[in-house]
Formats: structure tokens, C-alpha cells, sequence
């Protein structure tokens, strides 16, 4: 069974028997309305989802829709009950991404079961960074396939850490490790810290990353993360080296060199460009503007404006 479970139900019987059945093997999360049912997943980040599809404040099909669209709800298994199975009503569940549809009322047995089945495929299977929990390249090339067939534009930044791999090298894996998840969680911060704008983050690999946001918020995304990142980072550094923004390394030839303290580069793109219209569009051009941006000493943001 997952570890953890959110259940999203109005009806207080039902969500009652949901509780008790899964509580018994899982941690349970509960949300009375659809508004508070995506709150909980976005901020609590449950293994699984079990909502009702008639829900106060948002209806379950657009709750699916909504986490689909998230940092976080893109990867997540989620399973509709309805008391009113019509062909449209299955339709619009997994058109938006449900995983599994049941009818009320329904077996105990048989929820458990299908919860633990799918839990155990979406493990194998889903398109999530390991280490950070984030979507991958699958889930990222699907958002933004989505994001372009809707007539809002919205910005892409590409994140990537500077002098990584001598960081790496010298400071071990572990710490290597540290840092990746570090930036994911500035990311995912800044979406917890602006609910009401559509952000989007991913994984790509390694030190990569792609945050997928208005473009109105470019600025303000670098503003959030670029000095929580040199204060983070700070503690992994002697004195003298932040001071002189320099530490010593071990390079490939076995000879000391000093290189820069660790440091972060956004390069943005714009879909107001005209020809940003497929994805590998989107890919090239963001290679480039990622080249840009870290040729740029220290944090850096550089957007490309041209049309």
C-alpha cells in the first residue's frame, strides 16, 4: 500500500469507511472540497488519491485536471468514485488523467486491492526523478505540449548548476546530492509560496531543471531563489573560501586549481517568440539560452527577448 493517502470526500460516511480501510496500512490525508483536496496535494505531496467526483468547490474531473498540470500532481496515482458511472463522466476522468474509475457503493476489498496494484505499476513506470520526487523528461515534453495548444504564453527556465562537477568531485556524491535536492526544493517552494500562478517544475536529470511559469513571474522566481541558494550553499564553504568566492579542487590531471563557489544559472525563453511552436523548438533554443546564462559569473538570469 503507499505510505501515504489522500482521501478527497463530502459525503462524511464515505470518507469515514475510506479512512478506516486505509489507515490501516497508510498515513491518511483527508479534504472535504475539491479546493482543499488540491491544497493538500500540492503542499502534503500524498503517495496516492482517492476523490469523489461531485465535490464542493471544484468538481473531481477538474481537480484532475489541475493536478495533472502541477509540479507534483503530474506523477501522482489517483482514483475516481462516482455514484453515477456515465460513459461521459468515465470519459472526462481519464481523458484528464485519472489512473483507475470505481462505482459506488463500492467493495473495501476490492478499493485496497486496486489501490495497491496500481500504487506498485506507477512505481515502476511513472516518469519521477528519484532522487528529488519531481517529473521527468516524459511528463515534461507532455506539459509542455499541453501548455502550447492553450492560447496563454508562459516562460521556460532552464536551471543549471555552475562548477557542479568540481563541487562534486571534491566534496563527494552525497553533498552532490544535497545541492540537487536543495534546488528542487527552492522550486517547489516558490509554487507553494505563489498558489495562484500555474507553475510547473521538472527534473530533467542531474543539475538540470525546467520550471514552466508566467511570464510574469520570471523575475520574481529568480528573485526567490537566487539568495536562498547562496545561503544554502554557504555552509558547504570554509571562511576564506566565501570570502574570496574560490576553493581548491582537484582537476583531471591530478594538479590543484582554484575554481568558483557554486552558483546557479535561469536562462529563460519566451513563447511570445513565434517560432517556439513544437518542442524541440523549445529544446533548441532553451540549450541556447542555458549557454547564456552561465557565461555569466555567479547566480545568474538571462532572458532571451528576441522575437
Amino acid at each position: 500500500m503507499p505510505e501515504s493517502i489522500l482521501v478527497i470526500e463530502d459525503d462524511s460516511t464515505i470518507r469515514t469507511i475510506l479512512v478506516k480501510t486505509f489507515s490501516r496500512q497508510s498515513r491518511v490525508l483527508e479534504a472535504k472540497s475539491g479546493t482543499e483536496g488540491l491544497q493538500v496535494l500540492l503542499s502534503q505531496r500524498p503517495d496516492f488519491v482517492v476523490t469523489d467526483v461531485m465535490l464542493p468547490g471544484m468538481t473531481g474531473v477538474e481537480l484532475i485536471a489541475r493536478a495533472r498540470r502541477s509540479y507534483y500532481g503530474a506523477c501522482v496515482p489517483i482514483l475516481v468514485l462516482t455514484a453515477s458511472p456515465d460513459e461521459q463522466t468515465l470519459y472526462d476522468c481519464f481523458r484528464e488523467g485519472a489512473d483507475d474509475f470505481m462505482s459506488k457503493p463500492f467493495s473495501v476489498k476490492e478499493i485496497q486491492v486496486r489501490v495497491a496494484s496500481i500504487h506498485l505499476r506507477q512505481r515502476v513506470i511513472r516518469d519521477m526523478n528519484p532522487l528529488t520526487r519531481l517529473p521527468g523528461n516524459v511528463a515534461i515534453k507532455r506539459q509542455l505540449s499541453w501548455r502550447l495548444q492553450q492560447p496563454e504564453t508562459f516562460a521556460i527556465a532552464v536551471l543549471d548548476l555552475d562548477h557542479f562537477k568540481a563541487f562534486n568531485d571534491s566534496r563527494g556524491f552525497d553533498l552532490g546530492d544535497e545541492v540537487i535536492k536543495l534546488v528542487a526544493d527552492l522550486c517547489i517552494g516558490f509554487t507553494i509560496a505563489h498558489p495562484l500562478e500555474d507553475v510547473f517544475v521538472g527534473h530533467v536529470g542531474g543539475d538540470d531543471f525546467v520550471v514552466l511559469l508566467p511570464s510574469t513571474q520570471v523575475e520574481a522566481f529568480a528573485s526567490w531563489v537566487h539568495p536562498r541558494f547562496s545561503e544554502a550553499v554557504a555552509k558547504y564553504y570554509s571562511d576564506e573560501e566565501r570570502a574570496s568566492g574560490l576553493t581548491e579542487v582537484m582537476n583531471r590531471r591530478g594538479d590543484k586549481e582554484r575554481v568558483p563557489l557554486l552558483s546557479l544559472s535561469i536562462g529563460v525563453t519566451d513563447t511570445r517568440r513565434s517560432d517556439l511552436s513544437d518542442v524541440r523548438r523549445i529544446s533548441e533554443v532553451s540549450a541556447e539560452v542555458k549557454k547564456q546564462a552561465k557565461a555569466i559569473p555567479g547566480n545568474s538570469l538571462f532572458v532571451d527577448r528576441r522575437n
